[in-house]
């Protein structure tokens, strides 16, 4: 039986001590102090300074070691890199499986492996305690007595995406809990149950460049150090059979000295300094990482994701930094002096910069430095008992790599005039410099970046004047202001709005090892979609990140990784646990401290908030207060996540922005108006999040940002948020068929307890497709809006001005470019470009005429009289100069729709389509025969070869022989939930009064029938003034609740076994409908629901009935493009567009309503043809071009009668789509279509978590109507071409 490895060996554990990973004081073990994060570079040359006299650039001689490749890294190249640099890049080598196994994928690439080589990779077990770990697995000589887990590992990864129960007997497959802990142990101590990894890699010996370097001729010893970039959530590393160090904080990096425990490709013996290994005979060098699932840290990560995603998430790396003494950390401020007192008619403003820095000079452990134990104001330099001394030089550089500064900056010359306030304590350098010149200052708008570079120069004492490069740190940095005052956050001065969104780490095939690439699509569709913030919910994001947002141009709230939720305002107060929460925090903050794009910490997230948050909030505003500082929990009650309490006294402690999430409308207004004002509030409001966007969701995004913009204080928030948790699965064999993909959520994984799909409720799905609601965003926050002006008559023709407003805090709108579209009964007839002013300055406007507009009225002169009978609309948009090819409007910024109907003739409102439509309905097909009637088991109606049958509340329609156009036709009063309406799947919410699913089932909506039918003959006259026989039916609506049945679906079986009575009834109101049809066989249906006076708060009130599944392709004049909600519609313009009919229900990960639009004039149900699209001829007449839309088109054409109605088309109906968990489970159907068309819908809100749809976009008791027209097209033999 071998020997157990015990991993509280070198952390004090153990024998009556806690265990290291049950003991919150323990925070890390040999990790290195944090540091900004850099560029290193190694220099290969060493630099001629004079006092006064230009900087010349020596060349280093050469290696005795020729034959000895060096270094080729580039640990930077996804920033900028201005200027050719003296120095060349560092000893640094990547771990990461992407680059040990040189695969084409280089998401990760950080470097090139030309030093580091590994013939078998990772290796990986796990194993189900880490009590019960061989100690064989950590000794270089373990070997192939070992045994691993027969399937590729890769770093970065996760263990729980992959099972390993037939590999290693373990099961840990992910776990998804909101609030609760994954399991029931009370802190700090975690399940004895707890899977530990072991990840195993034997790489090569490093070359001597990693230990040494040839400095004039003199050996410079480096160190090595050991990255890992972020692992969940415990680990103690080993390197080569040595204890090297133990560290926690799952989304931070950790960083060890391993420069005694690596082996090297070393001939020769030297050392000047402690031991170093040396291998006469080089053997390879074994790293090992354990990994341990669970620790005390879990407490701190209580995130609402997936929970304890055990591994190696982030990049792996070694690199090389000079040992004596190299540049350990630069902060650098960047900020703006003149913010307020520029010349208000120069633009871009000529501002001024200065540079704070503060410097540290890292040492070895054996580099004794000289100095007194008093220093009081001295300046004291960094000189080691040898006499040579170190010093620090910085320049600047623009984007271009052109220097700033003349002459490299030696804050220790008291001759420098640019340097002000130089303060040298040895190691620590302090000081400011005033930018000459003006620069450009950075902004979500135009961040402009520069690069500063530091250099560690090694001062011979034999001749002062002759220095060589140590080491070189660069960082990117962008000059910005932060201020808050009078109820206002001010960027550069600016009341900027905070247009933002939280963000988790998240892939669907990798969990919380986010690709790079993954990465940079976020941020680059954040930015397309007019967000300008985002917030790294709950925890520091991968590096790249904020590389990525500073060149973009997004704010950033830096957030700690602590979350207490389900222990919320317990550890807050434990003393035990202020010691992490600090590390946690402070490191954050010196990791993230030089990226312009942050301008705010977050002292994390829903864990009460108590002495250890103002400690850290203390802390903070000591070290930076560049910045402000939130957090949510400061404006809770003392006890308690209760509701918001704007008046706590010691709030201020804790944050700088009034920052609560998910208050409602009126609260906001509330708060403005009232509470800030009485409370003498300075501190502006800013939601950390709100519109919750839990499947269909985000109702009543415009509502909140009429009022943001409205409302003095209130700067706009984050919404919750970007991308749905979803884990893809595939069924079938096929992957490629898309019909097989389904995402998994919380217990598709038998984990429990969960809080199943909590964690869908993305702006984005799992595959990074955009949700509708980013098109209701994009619209509500847009940087430029529109004012027609009304058109002026020049000689006649009329003459069309557009107000074009900037919205913008700080540029102009000269990198756009203008679009319209002249839009008649819904079809595009006129389109073209214009030209934006250049001097449209922020937060101005200018009126922009365009003659092209004029041209098109008067080449559709001859037209104007039937236009007047269709709606007019004039589109306007904006868009990129870079995009300038792009189809309009797939590039669009931002966009406004006119009716303008009124502005050409104000007899004229173009509000009603019924004249236009009404007369193609009735001379379609025209036949100058009446329809008969036959009364047998059912009422007939039959013309020019088409039948109607109504029998008992049935309505079937088709031609005379047999074949069925449209069928089933029936009231229409349920919807497949929302996660608004009711998370299906939390049984807990059938008795929550805030969501009305438990109620629409108690009421039966899901199974509604008719009783008491009278069905008797009637007549009606059409628009043609001719009287036709009409059939009427008349019944009471009522409701089966339980009739349905919902296996799976935890709500619905709640709501069943509370049933009291089965079979019972429920009366839901009045049904009449009348039938009637014209001589050229099209049907006028007209249809009325009356509901019950105590019926309040519906899905909604239409009909539903069948046609074909051959009617594939659908054509509508309605809004949209894409879908659109009573509260969700901004976006939506009205237009005509072309489509097929989904295949199955792809939108949202668990199914539910989906593909709503409002306004429906008319729409096409048609068999689809070889060439689809609109049709290929688009006149200025909208009679023609309804009659192009139609022709050829074998199907049906349906047209709203006096009121617009709202309309859906898909293969599932709402029961069979709400049965489902996942899209793959929905029993979607090849022959039959269902078509949907309703006189009210509920608006979406979002109530799954926050406040539910408004009262105005309720559906509440009272008499609707659905009336339309039915006729088919393309029949052979018929007039309808």
């Amino acid at each position: 039986e071998q020997p157990l490895l015990n991993l509280n060996a070198r952390c004090g554990g153990g024998n009556g001590a806690p265990n290291a990973w049950e003991n919150p004081s323990l925070t890390g073990i040999n990790v290195l102090p944090p540091h900004a994060r850099n560029i290193r570079e190694m220099a290969e040359a060493y630099h001629c300074h004079r006092k006064k006299i230009s900087k010349q650039f020596i060349r280093a001689p050469g290696s005795d070691d020729e034959d000895e490749d060096e270094p080729e890294v580039d640990l930077g190249k996804y920033l900028y890199s201005p200027g050719k640099d003296p120095t060349g890049p560092p000893p640094c080598a990547s771990l990461d499986s992407f680059q040990l196994n040189e695969a084409k994928d280089d998401c990760y690439s950080r470097s090139k492996m030309s030093d580091v080589h590994s013939e078998e990779g990772w290796k990986f077990r796990l194993f189900p305690d880490p009590k019960t770990i061989p100690r064989s697995y950590i000794l270089p000589s373990g070997g192939n007595d070992l045994t691993f887990c027969s399937k590729v590992t890769s770093v970065p990864s996760n263990w729980t995406m992959e099972s390993h129960q037939e590999c290693c007997g373990v099961h840990d497959p992910p776990r998804y809990t909101n609030v609760q802990m994954p399991f029931d142990v009370l802190y700090p101590h975690v399940p004895e149950n707890n899977p530990t990894g072991v990840y195993r890699l034997e790489f090569s010996t490093l070359p001597k460049s990693w230990l040494k370097t040839d400095l004039n001729g003199n050996k410079m010893e480096r160190r090595v150090v050991l990255h890992l970039g972020g692992v969940e959530s415990c680990f103690l590393v080993y390197l080569n059979g040595q204890f090297v160090g133990l560290g926690k904080d799952s989304r931070l990096p950790s960083e060890f000295d391993v420069t005694k425990h690596v082996n090297y490709r070393i001939q020769e013996k030297w050392a000047r300094g402690y031991p170093v290994k040396v291998c006469d005979n080089p053997s390879e060098n074994t790293l090992v990482i354990v990994v341990l699932k669970w620790s005390d840290g879990s407490f701190l990560e209580q995130q609402d994701h997936w929970r304890g995603m055990g591994g190696i998430h982030r990049s792996v790396f070694l690199y090389s930094t000079p040992a004596d003494a190299y540049i350990e950390d630069v902060f650098c401020q960047a900020s703006i002096t003149n913010i307020n007192q520029t010349d208000s008619q120069t633009f871009p403003p000529q501002y001024r910069g200065r540079l704070k820095i503060e410097a540290r000079i890292g040492r070895g452990h054996n580099t004794v430095i000289k100095g007194k134990n008093i220093y009081y104001n001295e300046q004291v330099d960094c000189t080691r008992t040898d006499d040579v001394s170190y010093r620090m030089m910085f320049q600047l550089f623009d984007s271009k790599g052109m220097s700033i500064i003349e002459e490299p900056i030696d804050p220790s010359y008291e001759g420098n005039k640019l340097v002000n306030d130089a303060h040298l304590r040895s190691n620590l350098i302090s000081f400011h410099v005033d930018v000459p010149g003006s620069i450009l200052a950075w902004s979500d708008e135009s961040p402009t970046l520069y690069r500063l570079q530091a250099t560690l120069v090694q001062i011979n004492p034999e001749n002062p004047n002759f220095t060589s490069d140590v080491d070189v740190f660069k960082t990117n940095v962008g000059f910005r202001n932060i201020k808050i005052s009078d109820r206002q956050l001010l960027v550069n001065g600016q009341p900027v709005l905070i247009k933002g969104v939280n963000r988790h780490d998240h892939s669907s095939t990798r969990g919380k090892a986010v690709s790079l690439g993954e990465i940079l699509e976020d941020l680059q569709m954040m930015k397309e979609y007019n967000f300008n913030a985002v917030r790294t919910a709950h925890y520091p994001n991968d590096p790249y990140l904020y590389d990525v947002a500073d060149k973009l141009g997004l704010y950033v709230i830096d957030e700690a990784n602590i979350e207490c939720h389900g222990h919320y305002d317990m550890i807050c107060r434990e003393h035990s646990f202020a010691a992490a929460m600090l590390d946690r925090t402070q490191r954050m903050v010196i990791r993230d401290q030089n990226h312009p794009s942050i301008i705010g910490w977050s002292l994390g997230n829903e864990a009460g908030f108590a002495a250890n948050h103002t400690m850290l909030y203390g802390w903070i505003k000591g070290y930076d207060n560049s910045r402000f500082v939130q957090y949510e929990g400061a404006n809770r009650p003392v006890w308690g996540q209760l509701l918001h309490d704007y008046a706590r006294e010691d709030s201020a402690f804790g944050t700088d922005v009034i920052c609560p999430m998910y208050p409602t409308i009126d609260e906001l207004i509330e708060w403005a108006d009232e509470i800030a004002p009485r409370l003498n509030e300075t501190r502006p409001f800013i939601m950390c999040e709100y519109a919750h966007a839990m499947g269909n969701s985000s109702g009543s995004l415009a509502d909140y940002w009429d009022v943001i913009k409205e409302k003095k204080g209130l700067q706009g928030g984050f919404i919750w948020d970007w991308i749905d948790q979803g884990i893809k699965q595939t069924n079938a064999a096929n992957v490629l068929d898309a019909k097989t993909v389904h995402h998994k959520y919380g217990g598709d994984y038998g984990d429990k307890p969960n809080d199943a799909n909590f964690n869908i409720n993305g702006m984005i799905g799992p595959d990074r497709i955009a949700h509708p609601a980013m098109h209701e965003h994009k619209k509500c926050v847009q940087p430029v809006d529109f004012e027609l002006n009304w058109p002026q008559q020049e000689y006649g023709q009329f003459v069309f001005t557009i107000r074009v407003l900037n919205r913008r805090y700080f540029t102009t709108l000269g990198d756009l470019i203008g679009a319209w579209r002249l839009k008649v009964g819904g079809f595009i007839v006129k389109k073209g470009d214009f030209a934006l002013p250049a001097n449209i300055l922020p937060q101005t406007s200018i009126d922009v005429s365009i003659p092209e507009i004029r041209v098109a009225f008067i080449e559709a002169a001859g037209d104007l009289t039937d236009w007047l009978d269709a709606e007019i609309h004039l589109d306007f948009g904006v868009k990129s100069r870079e995009s300038f090819d792009a189809p309009f409007p797939a590039e669009e910024i931002a966009s406004e729709q006119f009716l303008i109907n009124g502005y050409i003739s104000p007899a004229s409102t173009g509000a009603s389509m019924v004249p236009l439509y009404l007369k193609k309905m009735l001379t379609f097909g025209k036949c100058n025969s009446s329809p008969t009637v036959d009364r047998e088991d059912s009422i007939d109606l039959s013309s020019n070869g088409l039948i109607v049958k109504c029998k008992q509340g049935s309505v079937e329609f088709g031609y005379s022989h047999g074949n069925l156009l449209a069928w089933d036709m029936k009231p229409n009063l349920f919807r497949a939930a929302t996660d608004n309406d009711g998370v299906k799947q939390l049984g807990a919410q059938a008795e929550d009064g805030t969501k009305p699913l438990g109620q629409w089932l108690r009421l039966g909506l899901d199974c509604i029938i008719l009783e008491n039918v009278e069905v008797d003959i009637g007549s009606q006259s059409l628009g043609d003034k001719q009287v036709y026989h009409s059939v009427v039916t008349k019944a009471s609506i009522y409701g089966c609740p339980g009739k349905e049945t919902y296996p799976g679906i935890a709500l619905a079986e709640k709501v069943a076994s509370s049933q009291q009575e089965q079979g019972q009834r429920v009366k839901l109101g009045r049904w009449q409908q009348r039938v009637t049809m014209h001589s050229n066989g099209c049907l006028f249906i007209e249809t009325k629901i009356d509901l019950e006076e105590l019926l309040n708060d519906m899905p909604r009130v239409g009909v539903q009935f069948c046609i074909p599944g051959t009617m594939a392709r659908e054509c509508s004049f309605s809004d949209g493009p894409w879908e659109n909600y009573p509260d969700r519609r901004r976006a939506a313009h009205a237009g005509v567009v072309t489509k097929f009919i989904e295949e199955y229900p792809r939108t949202y990960v668990v199914p539910q309503e989906q593909g709503n639009r409002m306004n429906m004039r008319w729409l096409l149900l048609s068999e689809s043809l070889s060439e689809e699209g609109l049709p290929k001829r688009t006149t200025c007449n909208p009679r023609t071009n309804l009659d192009d839309a139609v022709e050829g088109r074998k199907g049906m054409l349906i047209v709203s009668s006096d009121k617009l109605l709202q309309f859906n088309v898909c293969r599932w109906t709402d029961t069979q789509i709400f049965k489902a968990r996942h899209v793959d489970e929905v029993e979607v159907s090849k022959d039959t279509i269902y078509v949907r068309l309703d006189a009210a819908q509920r608006g979406l809100g979002t109530g799954s978590c926050g406040p539910q749809t408004l009262p105005e976009y309720r559906v509440n008791s009272g008499t609707y109507e659905i009336n339309f027209w039915l006729k088919p097209t393309g029949r052979e033999g018929s007039e309808d071409e």
